[in-house]
């Protein structure tokens, strides 16, 4: 745990930051007014307790709402620990806000032998205990962008996907400079998708660098600046373009992410990701809708396969 850290932003907004890279370890938010609003609670029970905690030093009275991002495990598994909050998301995180079971999480995490294909998730579930995590979805959805006044302090949710995911809702509070993007933004790591598409998502980042902001909170990576968003939306147009050209040329998946030259992205966590990005970018070439299934084990072997290749030639 010691890789959380909590430092304040403006007047209103403090972060908690997870100094580490790699799966799972996303940071949070937290609106000190109007009785107190957490923007994404952490993938397991230990961590968000230890991040309720490191809160409580600023704004010692539980938080009386909770913002999810979007659905994925390590933006809400920890829902629990803010009993009686109100738990705010889009309808798109709500739907799918059961898609995945921690159980199900938990039995690769405790493998004793996993099978090649879930070798990689079994090491880097490791962190974290799955054991006492209780889904606790959405009690206000919303389906479209909203205006919550804190006490005066503006909290503008604006709905951004399907980028990421379905439900991506950016918290931006402009009299505050800030703004937080969950997975919209991955910041100095490689990014990784769902459902949603790589137009939508470049489409998202865009919408954002139109704010007048000074700090932008990824869902992953340092705080940045809109120059951390500027590089994010580059990566996806970079990617979009040449993996369009491997399509047409018949080039498989793993081909194409030899062939390109990754140049700065290249010092970005998880630089093998970009095979599920050029995944997404051929099932677009072939008129796939944002939201037809995604076969993730077939994605995840080519991840695996790139992560290996490039280690071993170091």
């Amino acid at each position: 745990m010691t890789g959380l850290e909590r430092r304040q932003l403006s007047p209103h907004v403090h972060v908690c930051e997870q100094h580490r890279p790699g799966l799972g370890f996303s940071n949070s938010g937290l609106v000190a007014a109007g009785g107190g609003l957490v923007v994404d609670t952490l993938y397991d029970l230990a961590l968000t307790r230890h991040m309720a905690t490191l809160y409580a030093e600023v704004h010692p009275e539980p938080p009386r709402r909770v913002v999810n991002t979007h659905h994925n495990g390590d933006h809400c598994w920890g829902n629990s620990v803010f009993e009686a909050a109100e738990i705010i998301a889009h309808e798109g995180c709500a739907r799918r806000f059961a898609d995945v079971s921690p159980a199900a999480l938990e039995a690769i995490r405790t493998m004793v032998d996993p099978p090649d294909h879930l070798v990689d998730l079994h090491h880097e579930l490791a962190p974290f205990d799955f054991s006492d995590v209780e889904l606790v979805p959405p009690t206000h959805v919303i389906a479209s962008d909203t205006t919550l006044d804190l006490d005066g302090v503006q909290v503008e949710l604006l709905h951004v996907g399907p980028a990421h995911t379905e439900g991506d809702l950016v918290v931006h509070l402009p009299d505050e400079g800030v703004a937080l993007l969950g997975d919209v933004l991955f910041h100095r790591c490689t990014p990784i998708g769902w459902e949603g598409s790589t137009n939508n998502w470049i489409a998202a980042l865009r919408r954002v660098e139109a704010l007048d902001v000074e700090h932008i909170v990824p869902g992953h990576g340092p705080v940045c600046d809109l120059d951390g968003v500027a590089s994010a939306r580059r990566y996806f147009e970079d990617v979009q373009r040449f993996a369009g050209e491997c399509w047409r040329e018949g080039v498989t998946v793993l081909e194409c992410c030899e062939r390109l030259d990754l140049g700065p992205y290249a010092e970005w966590d998880e630089p093998w990701r970009l095979a599920a990005n050029v995944h997404r970018v051929y099932r677009e070439c072939a008129g796939a809708a944002w939201d037809d299934p995604v076969d993730a084990a077939a994605v995840m072997r080519d991840v695996s396969a790139l992560k290996r290749g490039w280690q071993d030639r170091g």
